[in-house]
């Protein structure tokens, strides 16, 4: 049977079989692209009238359509084939970074479809009052029946029911209930994660139609500081109090530099992007009548010859590949993702980060060992605060059993 929570004075509703039952099919529409009916049946093992009597539901809704298969009849005429309506459900998406906040709505294949930015503010009250004025004016014109919620990505530790923040040391704050500003007077269903954990969501709910998704791997943030998210047979892994993988954290050199979370020598003060950035202005000398590059231009210089540039990133490549080893080691994936300016520089960047891995990990560790750059790019945790919707949508049914 299908797991559904009641109360003790709850009694079991057919209404609540059926939604059950309609998520779960809509899930494997979702991953599957290219089911039929008799799929459906010979997967579940739901009774044919029980299909097809969910399946129009579902099409009365909107939420799917059949068209014919592309897939050549064996037998008899072409089948039909069932596909979602990706815009029948919209998520927002909100991501808060040291530079500002980029807020989206987004179909359930991660399409974009409409965005807003807001620039950052030192008081975060100014500035998390204007990101919930960008979400309300992305949301406001939406049937409530279609809009799932929003999704919010926060760095460093939070408290993931309600959205406050218990220390983002890169942005300066300590104890700020991001989740109460931002979901005051809405009736809209908030959700929040750190931005590390929902990049390794992105990448495992917004895979390539048809493939195989990652089942073990680590995500690898690197912008003001250096996050990873951890995904071990399908599911994150968070920690008792959500302050898992916490890898930035974890100590390269004993009598290293001061980090902002109060320790030293932590891994995101030698291979983020503000110690990217920082290394080459030291490199540099850092005259003042010449502006600060950003990683962007770092590569950019580097794809030009810059030997300055070049050399900041070999040797960023090697810290990199240090704390690579430590993460091979540790939880033995099958590959590590890695986004932002190491995945936009992968191909400058991926000889000397290999090299370093390998000359700390034995040869059998590696194997069969990947790294990756991300798929979705700068929009990796942006996309993940969708999936973070969609997949609370999906969790009754993604975790249970199909009903006979």
């Amino acid at each position: 049977m299908v797991k559904i929570q009641l109360s003790s004075r709850s009694p079991l509703l057919k209404s609540h079989l059926r939604e059950a039952n309609e998520r779960l099919l809509l899930n494997m529409i979702r991953q599957n692209p290219d089911l039929s009916r008799a799929d459906i049946v010979r997967i579940t093992g739901f009774s044919a009238s029980s299909v097809t009597f969910i399946i129009k539901r579902m099409i009365k809704a909107g939420l799917v359509c059949e068209s014919p298969s592309e897939r050549p009849a064996r037998v008899g005429r072409q089948p039909l084939t069932l596909r979602l309506n990706p815009q029948a459900l919209i998520a927002a998406g909100v991501e808060i970074l040291g530079t500002g906040a980029r807020v989206i709505t987004a179909d359930l294949h991660g399409n974009i479809l409409a965005q807003r930015s807001v620039p950052w503010e030192l008081d975060h009250m100014i500035f998390l009052v204007r990101v919930r004025d960008a979400i309300r004016a992305l949301t406001a014109h939406l049937n409530p029946k279609n809009f799932l919620g929003v999704g919010v990505s926060l760095p460093g530790t939070i408290h993931r029911s309600t959205g406050r923040v218990i220390a983002a040391e890169n942005l300066g704050w300590f104890d700020i209930d991001v989740g109460g500003i931002l979901s005051e007077g809405s009736s809209a269903r908030f959700h929040f994660g750190n931005d590390a954990h929902l990049g390794a969501l992105a990448e495992r709910w917004f895979c390539e139609p048809g493939s195989r998704p990652l089942e073990n791997f680590v995500y690898v943030v690197l912008r003001q500081g250096l996050g990873t998210g951890v995904m071990l047979d399908g599911s994150l892994l968070r920690g008792a109090t959500g302050e898992a993988c916490e890898f930035g954290h974890t100590t390269l050199f004993a009598d290293g530099r001061r980090c902002p979370c109060g320790s030293v020598g932590c891994w995101e003060e030698y291979a983020s992007q503000r110690a990217l950035e920082r290394l080459y202005l030291e490199k540099r000398g850092a005259p003042r009548n010449r502006p600060a590059p950003d990683a962007d231009e770092i590569i950019r210089l580097a794809r030009n010859g810059d030997p300055l540039a070049l050399g900041v990133l070999e040797e960023t490549a090697g810290y990199l590949g240090i704390g690579f080893a430590n993460i091979n080691a540790v939880f033995n994936p099958e590959a590590i993702v890695v986004g932002d300016y190491l995945a936009s520089g992968w191909d400058l960047m991926k000889d000397w980060v290999w090299n370093a891995l390998r000359s700390r990990a034995p040869l059998r560790q590696l194997r069969l060992l990947r790294l990756l750059p991300s798929r979705h790019g700068a929009d990796s945790t942006l996309l993940g605060t969708v999936a973070l919707v969609l997949s609370s949508f999906f969790a009754s049914s993604a975790e249970s059993r199909p009903a006979a």
